[in-house]
């Protein structure tokens, strides 16, 4: 099951029909607002300062890919919209392995900062323009807020699935293999016969491209989910922060600080779920490889059963027909 943690009806009621503005819009703000605080300046012409200064280089990277995608309608789309079970099919066929975030985001050239990184980087700018009253408008704010929260969902619920669809297959397939290791005497009987065993051979390397794909998958969002949590405990305790200096925020803005905590205590304990789930999923990797690996070392040995008796058949047949020329007094003499 895929875990949702949207906490829209804190930020947004439904009823709300605004239509969200783009981001580049809401960064035009962001300058204008500090243009404004500081005019006379060339403030406006910089990347406004963050409140975290972990995150402002994600933040300027994001700000930059944002007016970047903005002047440039052209610009591939670098998302995927893909289920989870066609995601899968992907990984597995394509034939060189690309390594994306959670199947949705893919790495731009020069790109140096996480998505989630910036995503995060994104929402506590935002927070801290509601905090110093610094925005044009609060409600698009809160609307930019709550995409971004829902993109950090997306990502949970993406990972969760694909975490939990490639444990499915794994599992399904440890108890499969497993059942003519079971009975080994009737598996090595069987592989015996050279077509079986060729049949084993080729399935196995099949299997171990599973693995491998699998596993490479596994290690980048397990990479994904660390950044993903180091960016939440950044957020947290900016948030903490923030409150013991935010004593006048209206109601409004306190349904938002409220909804973000939560957001960021769900999402620190998904990440933590997401690890878990991870780990578990290497040792199911690690296990089915074992079975592959002790089925390839049962054919071999079949396989050299064979040949040994082969040869074993051949030198009996040349040592009779050696005799049997002997013997005979025709063959005599006769080189």
């Amino acid at each position: 099951m895929a875990v949702r943690l949207a906490h829209s009806s804190y930020i947004l009621t439904k009823d709300m029909t605004v239509p969200i503005p783009a981001e580049s819009e809401w960064l035009s703000q962001n300058r204008m607002s500090d243009s404004e605080c500081d005019s006379g300046s060339d403030a406006d012409m910089e990347p406004p300062v963050h409140p975290v200064p972990t995150m402002q280089g994600a933040f300027e990277e994001s700000m930059a890919e944002t007016m970047e995608e903005a002047d440039d309608p052209e610009a591939p789309d670098r998302m995927s919209v893909a289920d989870s079970v066609s995601r899968r099919k992907m990984l597995l066929e394509q034939e060189d392995y690309e390594r994306t975030v959670a199947g949705r985001w893919r790495q731009k050239p020069g790109e140096k900062f996480h998505p989630l990184w910036k995503l995060v980087a994104q929402i506590s700018f935002g927070m801290h323009l509601l905090q110093q009253g610094m925005a044009k408008s609060d409600e698009e704010v809160i609307k930019i807020l709550q995409t971004h929260v829902d993109e950090i969902d997306g990502f949970l619920e993406r990972t969760t699935e694909d975490f939990d669809l490639a444990q499915g297959d794994i599992d399904e397939r440890i108890r499969y293999l497993r059942l003519p290791l079971e009975h080994g005497d009737v598996f090595d009987t069987m592989l015996n016969d050279r077509s079986f065993r060729v049949a084993i051979v080729e399935g196995n390397e099949k299997i171990e491209h599973i693995i491998d794909r699998t596993a490479a998958a596994m290690i980048d969002a397990l990479k994904d989910v660390q950044k993903g949590l180091d960016a939440t405990r950044e957020l947290a305790k900016y948030l903490t922060r923030v409150d013991k200096n935010w004593d006048d925020r209206t109601e409004e803005h306190d349904s938002v600080y409220l909804a973000m905590i939560g957001n960021t205590e769900g999402w620190t304990r998904a990440f933590l779920t997401l690890q878990s789930k991870g780990n578990h999923l290497r040792k199911g990797l690690v296990q089915l490889g074992g079975i592959v690996g002790e089925m390839q070392r049962r054919a071999g040995a079949a396989s050299r059963r064979n040949l040994v008796s082969q040869i074993s058949f051949l030198c009996r047949y040349t040592s009779l027909n050696t005799q049997r020329r002997l013997q005979d007094p025709l063959m005599v003499g006769i080189s």
